[in-house]
C-alpha cells in the first residue's frame, strides 16, 4: 500500500478515491462534496474562460477548502473542413425532420479549446492542488512550472507508451484508463474505434513500466472495482459514471432515467460528439456517427 500512501499524500487526500472531471456534469457541489469526503473533487475545465473559472472556484470554496483537481484537455487546435461538416450536416438532416425540429444550417466554433497560455496563466496566479491533462500534455516546461507553483500534475494514458510519455514529462501520476471508460478516451492521438486496452489488463503493465503512482479509471463503479484496481497494483481509482446519479452532479433528468436502466450492452463507442471515440449510452446521434 505505499503507492497508495504515496499518492494521497502528495494529493492531500484521505482516500485514493479521485471524481472524474466530467465538463458539463461535474459541479462545484459535487466536487465540494467528494473533496469533503476525503477523496478527490474535480471540475472539467476545458470549456471555461477565467472568469468562468473564477465564479466555479468562488461556488467550490463556500462549500469547502478540499483541495481539487481542474482538468484541461490537450488535443491539437481542430481545422475546419467544410466538406466533412457539409456531408455531416446532410446525414443528420432526415433525422431532424423525423423529430419535427429544423435541421442546423452549419456548425459552431469548436467548444473545446486546447490547453493553452491563457489557461497556464490563470493556474499559475491560481494555483489548485492538482492539474490533469486529457489527449496528451503541454510542454515539459510548462509541466515543470506547474509543478514549481505546487501544483500537482496528473494525465490520462490509454496505453503503455502514453504512460511512459507521462512518467518521463515530470507528472506526479499517470491514470491508467481502460477501454471501459465513460466519456472520451484520452488517447493522444486519433484512433481507430476498435482500438484500446481494458483496464485490467492495462493497469499492470502501466505499473510495471513506470514509478510513479497509477490511479486506474474505467468501469468502477463500487468497492469491488476499486479492491480490484488495488490488487492489480494501483494507487488510486478515478470514478466518473457513478456519480453522474448523485444529486450535486448536473446530470438531466432524462439521462439519470438512461442510466438508472441501463444494462451491460447499452453502452459504445462513437465519434459523433466530437470526432473523438467516446464512451456513451446509445442514442440515434451517437449510432449515425458510430
Amino acid at each position: 500500500m505505499r503507492a497508495t500512501r504515496q499518492l494521497c499524500d502528495r494529493l492531500r487526500l484521505k482516500v485514493p478515491i479521485l471524481q472524474a472531471p466530467m465538463a458539463g456534469a461535474a459541479t462545484p457541489a459535487l466536487a465540494a462534496a467528494v473533496g469533503n469526503a476525503g477523496g478527490l473533487g474535480a471540475l472539467g475545465s476545458a470549456t471555461l474562460s477565467s472568469a468562468a473559472l473564477d465564479a466555479e472556484m468562488a461556488a467550490l470554496r463556500r462549500l469547502s477548502d478540499a483541495p481539487v483537481n481542474l482538468n484541461f484537455f490537450c488535443h491539437p487546435e481542430p481545422a475546419r473542413d467544410p466538406a466533412a461538416e457539409a456531408a455531416a450536416l446532410a446525414r443528420l438532416a432526415p433525422r431532424f425532420v423525423a423529430a419535427g425540429a429544423e435541421p442546423p444550417l452549419g456548425f459552431d466554433e469548436a467548444p473545446y479549446p486546447p490547453f493553452g497560455a491563457a489557461q497556464r496563466d490563470w493556474l499559475l496566479r491560481n494555483p489548485p492542488a492538482v492539474e490533469s491533462f486529457h489527449f496528451g500534455l503541454p510542454d515539459a516546461g510548462t509541466v515543470a512550472a506547474l509543478r514549481a507553483a505546487g501544483i500537482a500534475v496528473i494525465a490520462t494514458a490509454t496505453s503503455v507508451a502514453e504512460a511512459r510519455r507521462i512518467a518521463a514529462a515530470g507528472a506526479d501520476a499517470v491514470i491508467a484508463q481502460g477501454w471501459e471508460a465513460g466519456g472520451h478516451r484520452g488517447a493522444f492521438e486519433v484512433e481507430p474505434p476498435d482500438a484500446g486496452i481494458g483496464l485490467m489488463a492495462l493497469v499492470p503493465q502501466v505499473v510495471d513500466a513506470v514509478t510513479i503512482p497509477v490511479i486506474a479509471a474505467g468501469g468502477i463503479a463500487d468497492g469491488r472495482g476499486i479492491a480490484a484496481a488495488l490488487a492489480l497494483g494501483a494507487a488510486g481509482v478515478q470514478i466518473g459514471t457513478a456519480f453522474l446519479r448523485c444529486p450535486e452532479a448536473a446530470t438531466p433528468d432524462a439521462h439519470r432515467a438512461a442510466l438508472a436502466q441501463a444494462t451491460d450492452t447499452d453502452s459504445h463507442l462513437t465519434a459523433a460528439w466530437t470526432g473523438r471515440p467516446a464512451r456513451a449510452l446509445r442514442t440515434a446521434f451517437g449510432t449515425a456517427f458510430q
